[in-house]
């Protein structure tokens, strides 16, 4: 692109609300109209100063690598060859990394009900950012990724209807197999929220049957049907306080202090992570551990303990001494039976 005399015009004073990284998206959309516009015309549109435009086209040129040029005997610019993607996103280290995670962990939401929504919070989001930073993403997608339970296909309009029943607060009806159970039960439920725990979708609401708030996990749901009665949902209802004594979602009475020994080779293993918000760690020297929780049931906790194998041990309370055992002795049972 040659440098190009060009009279400024009065800057208008107005205050620069466009973000840098939307203006120079829309500088290269403009562009690609071919309709040749000067960097006169370019700095009306946006009312900048010329300076300031020649700054964006040199950035769009050097920075981003794109064939842009200057038409002498058209008087504006142009691309030399058809554009694709953007191959360089120009944001500060910091953002990069945030917004690269959020971007990653979007797709596990994919085909759900709220995989537009946040698409569209996060496009806002990184076309609002500016910084010192190019880098490509396909360098930081080899570097980064999630895995998780995927969702099932056939379980997408399920979490569609519940998501829309929730918002416009309908009662639903639907057929309900419990794990174990033979045969599946009619359950008429006020649902009050969708989350997604450990990579496992639950529906909790109010279950009209047994006057209580249950949760249910869609998967397991047939038939669902959008009642046309409406509901109101209590404004003291919390997930949050709903959850709070579960290790995961299953919760019970008074929160319990549950101690846990952990070996050396898993102690460190431990000490990486943030297994619940309740946990401390205690050292107990040459590298072993004890990990306190504050716990109202021992539904999922015995299970997890038992994964350990011989690195982990129940230590208190008594009770949940005697859940682990009581649950040893049924695996080694099923170990016995099969020889």
């Amino acid at each position: 692109m040659r440098a190009i005399r060009w009279k400024p015009k009065p800057r208008t004073g107005k205050a620069d609300s466009q973000p840098q990284l939307t203006r120079l998206h829309s500088l290269v959309q403009r562009i690609q109209r071919g309709d040749y516009p000067t960097a006169g015309i370019l700095a009306q549109e946006w009312e900048k100063s010329w300076r300031t435009i020649i700054r964006d086209l040199d950035f769009i040129r050097d920075v981003w690598k794109m064939p842009l040029a200057y038409d002498e005997r058209k008087h504006g610019f142009y691309f030399t060859e058809p554009i694709g993607k953007f191959p360089m996103v120009p944001i500060s280290e910091r953002e990069l990394v945030s917004v690269f995670v959020a971007q990653k962990a979007l797709q596990q939401y994919h085909g759900t009900p709220f995989e537009q929504p946040l698409r569209s919070a996060f496009s806002k989001l990184a076309s609002s950012l500016q910084g010192e930073l190019s880098v490509a993403w396909a360098d930081l997608d080899a570097a980064i990724s999630f895995r998780g339970v995927e969702t099932e296909v056939g379980n997408l309009d399920l979490l569609q209807q519940l998501g829309e029943a929730i918002r416009k607060r309908n009662e639903v009806e639907f057929e309900y197999q419990k794990l174990g159970e033979e045969r599946g039960e009619v359950r008429a439920v006020q649902p009050y929220h969708l989350a997604c725990v450990a990579n496992q979708w639950y529906l909790f609401g109010y279950d009209l049957g047994r006057k209580a708030i249950r949760k249910f996990v869609p998967a397991r749901m047939t038939r669902l049907k959008l009642r046309k009665r409406k509901f109101e949902r209590p404004e003291d209802f919390s997930i949050d306080k709903l959850l709070q004594g579960s290790f995961s979602v299953f919760s019970g009475g008074k929160p319990m202090t549950m101690k846990i020994w952990f070996g050396r080779s898993r102690a460190q293993l431990m000490r990486e992570r943030k297994w619940h918000h309740s946990q401390k760690i205690k050292e107990l020297g040459k590298g072993e551990i004890e990990l306190v929780l504050e716990l109202s049931s021992f539904v999922e906790i015995v299970p997890w303990i038992l994964s350990w194998g011989r690195h982990a041990k129940a230590v208190a309370p008594r009770a949940l001494v005697r859940a682990v055992e009581s649950e040893a002795r049924e695996v080694l049972k099923v170990y016995r039976k099969r020889r």
